[in-house]
């Protein structure tokens, strides 16, 4: 539906301006006229001499200036009348081809003033009625002269104005008589419109072109399916006979001297369209094209010999449901033809020609004429442009050429030239190919704002299906492509693209280097399985991808832990102790698997527990703790080096044994270090805030019941907010994710249930 600042006439009885009118025989009436100059400097210039044709030189065509909401309501042969928002009104203006001077005729036009001929068509004259609708004052705005017709004496009701002629009409009980009045040497001769069928109980004028006029009427009084469409020959008062054509109610008409054309339905109900033209003389052949369901018919014009029809549509409005393209097809049938890519509104030229509002990609926005062109086809030539493009553009971007996903989304955006356009932003992982297609929606309320159109994404950080992301994304090289695509078909498609790069620091739990942690799944036949989480969208619940197997007779080993990255590698690692006691190293590659192992040490056997993953010494490097049977917690700094990874160790605290679980859990309270939770027998769990320097704070209870859980891992940050969390599962496999808060005082937010597969009573999870 089209959403003008002009608004359209509604269905009334009396739409222009009063009840039903009569019809006499014709008559010659002397009515009283005022006439003199037009007192306004902007005619004070001499007026514009037109070209043969009576066009604007084309020189001069970029002379005049036209808003950008405005809507082109008449053509002359210096000048156009327009109507343009001013304010919280519209203002109606005259703007000469020549130097652009602009004449405000009149301020906070009614919202009637874009009916059909109202201030007049075809030519420099322009009608302004008082604020009574009696006396309208014909402005003839190229010779800057003016005249006044009083129609309240004779009982006069107003129509519109083609060219010079004034049309209105007299009622008498049912019926209405129309009659055309000019203005001839300071008097006003009155004729009566003759040939119309008795009993017109409704008369309208719905366009004009030189002499002629299009008329719409009735004769009944309780049908208000269909109506007549007629034209009238102004200068002997007659309307062309034989030449009615059925038409609804909001049907567009237009006239030439030559043809009457319409588009809409036949019937006001009509859910079909089509374009009908006639011959005023000869024959009369008529012809009629159908318009499929994409094809507008709110604008219809003459060119040649040549119909134009399309929607009457402004570049932000409208959908796909209709085609926004003003097109033209040869009267009698041919090849159609696409004009302009929209319009908004247009007028006939005393040239035959058309001023049209509208656009095309190739020059954008502003006043065409519409032409017939070199093989004698209609053809747009830009007059004026408002310098705002019609097809799609991007006319801002801010597009970061990093994204930190460990420290904010990714929050790209775009300045698009309209917001009425389906936008999406592909995303592409160079070295893998994954991608992930996000659409960019925009409040439907807001799709024929006129306000600048920002599309923000605001990036999750996932990859996979548009329906279900389900990968966090690798770090590494990206490209994105914006593909906009205009709702109402108005212009191409738009494409862009650029590059950006992820980068995070590496994750304790981060084994395929995507930011987000991992859990390795040790089966009671040896069977090492990845899985890689994620948090779905909407939700936020935590969830993790297909498991991948990674090896096989793991086994071997009593304690398999992940310690981050410790030996300077791209990925995080992990420890594993046999059943000799020694240890080994596992150096992750970045991409979910580890390199072969090699041999870290002997003698690992004397600690119960073995737990890492946090940095509790403050260098920067993923630390390892060990406890032994006599309670102490041993500190094993990272070294960065593959070869010997870890420093020797260095005593952190004893009486530990009071813990049957310690876990390291990272940053979990806002302390300069990693943390530490230890669980007593009774199930009560307490945290040891991290100084910084491989020592911690006194305990603080986080609180009981924590003996429910058989497996507690330090996960790392599993929702990018920055802070180190808990993940713990049940005896039943259930599992739970504790979000650290980054107060020491409540570390840990409410345990959140995790979407992932059920944890066997035979796994391990590190």
């Amino acid at each position: 539906m089209h959403h003008s600042a002009i608004p359209s006439r509604t269905r009334s009885p009396r739409s222009t301006g009063g009840p039903n009118r009569l019809v006499t025989a014709a008559t010659l009436l002397a009515l009283a006229v005022t006439a003199g100059p037009l007192a306004s400097p902007a005619l004070a210039a001499p007026p514009v001499a037109p070209t043969a044709s009576g066009a604007a030189p084309a020189s001069r065509a970029a002379t005049f200036k036209i808003a950008a909401d405005a809507e082109v309501l008449s053509a002359g042969r210096t000048g156009f009348l327009s109507i343009a928002k001013s304010g919280s009104g519209h203002d109606v203006l005259w703007t000469r081809y020549a130097d652009g001077h602009t004449t405000v005729v009149l301020k906070d036009a009614p919202s009637y003033a874009s009916l059909p001929s109202f201030f007049g068509t075809s030519s420099d004259m322009v009608a302004v009625r008082d604020d009574a609708g009696t006396k309208v004052t014909l402005l003839d705005m190229a010779t800057g002269s003016s005249n006044v017709v009083d129609l309240a004496s004779y009982g006069y009701f107003y129509l519109g104005t083609v060219g010079s002629h004034v049309l209105a009409y007299k009622r008498t009980g049912d019926t209405v008589e129309p009659h055309v009045l000019d203005v001839v040497d300071q008097k006003v001769t009155d004729r009566v419109i003759t040939g119309l069928p008795a009993g017109v109980r409704e008369v309208d004028v719905e366009a004009g072109s030189g002499d002629f006029a299009a008329l719409r009427y009735t004769i009944s009084s309780t049908n208000s399916e269909f109506f007549d469409y007629i034209a009238a020959d102004l200068s002997s008062a007659k309307v062309v006979t034989g030449n009615s054509m059925l038409g609804g109610y909001i049907t567009k008409a237009a006239v030439s001297a030559t043809h009457l054309a319409l588009a809409g339905g036949v019937f006001t109900s009509d859910t079909s369209s089509s374009v009908r033209t006639m011959e005023l003389g000869g024959d009369q052949k008529r012809w009629n094209m159908s318009l499929d369901r994409k094809q507008g018919d709110g604008l219809v014009g003459l060119v040649g010999g040549w119909s134009l029809y399309g929607e009457n549509r402004r570049l932000n409005e409208g959908n796909n449901l209709t085609d926004s393209a003003l097109r033209a097809t040869p009267i009698g049938g041919g090849t159609e033809r696409t004009v302009m890519d929209h319009a908004s509104s247009l007028a006939p030229a005393p040239d035959g020609s058309l001023l049209v509002v509208g656009g095309t990609a190739a020059e954008g926005e502003g006043l065409y004429r519409v032409v017939t062109g070199a093989d004698g086809s209609p053809v747009a030539q830009l007059l004026s442009g408002t310098g705002h493009p019609t097809k799609l553009i991007v006319e801002e971007s801010q597009v970061p050429a990093v994204a930190e996903l460990d420290k904010a989304p990714w929050r790209p955006k775009w300045r698009l030239t309209h917001n009425n356009t389906d936008v999406t932003v592909t995303l592409r992982h160079t070295a893998s190919g994954a991608q992930r297609e996000i659409e960019l929606r925009v409040d439907p309320a807001q799709w024929e704002s006129t306000a600048p159109a920002w599309r923000e994404l605001d990036w999750d950080g996932l990859m996979g299906p548009s329906y279900s992301p389900n990968t966090a994304a690798p770090n590494g090289g990206y490209t994105w492509t914006l593909t906009a695509k205009p709702r109402n078909g108005i212009g191409p498609d738009l494409v862009q693209s650029g590059a950006f790069t992820v980068s995070r620091k590496a994750a304790p739990h981060d084994f395929t280097d995507n930011g987000s942690p991992d859990l390795l799944i040790r089966s009671g036949l040896g069977t090492l399985q990845r899985k890689d989480t994620y948090r779905e969208p909407g939700t936020g619940q935590l969830k993790g991808g297909e498991a991948q197997t990674i090896g096989s007779d793991w086994d071997i080993y009593n304690q398999v832990t992940a310690v981050g990255d410790v030996a300077g590698a791209s990925g995080a690692d992990v420890v594993a102790r046999d059943k000799d006691g020694v240890l080994w190293l596992y150096l992750g590659k970045g991409d979910g698997t580890f390199d072969s192992r090699v041999r870290i040490g002997s003698g690992w056997g004397a600690y119960n527990q073995l737990t890492g993953g946090g940095d509790v010494s403050g260098d920067g490097r993923s630390d390892l703790l060990a406890r032994d049977a006599q309670g102490v917690l041993w500190l094993y700094k990272g070294t960065g080096n593959w070869r010997a990874p870890f420093a020797p160790r260095v005593k952190a605290g004893t009486g530990w044994d009071m813990y049957n679980q310690v876990t390291a859990v990272g940053d979990v309270a806002g302390g300069p270090g990693g943390d530490l939770v230890g669980r007593d027998k009774d199930g009560v769990s307490w945290l040891y805030l991290g100084k910084g320097d491989g020592t911690f704070d006194s305990r603080v209870r986080i609180g009981e019941g924590w003996g429910a859980y058989n497996q507690t891992v330090g996960i790392g940050d599993s929702d990018s907010d920055g802070r180190a969390d808990l993940f713990v599962t049940t005896s039943t496999g259930d599992s739970y994710v504790y979000r650290g808060t980054g107060n020491w005082r409540a570390p840990f937010a409410a345990r959140e249930q995790t979407g992932l597969s059920r944890v066997w009573s035979d796994e391990t999870i590190s």
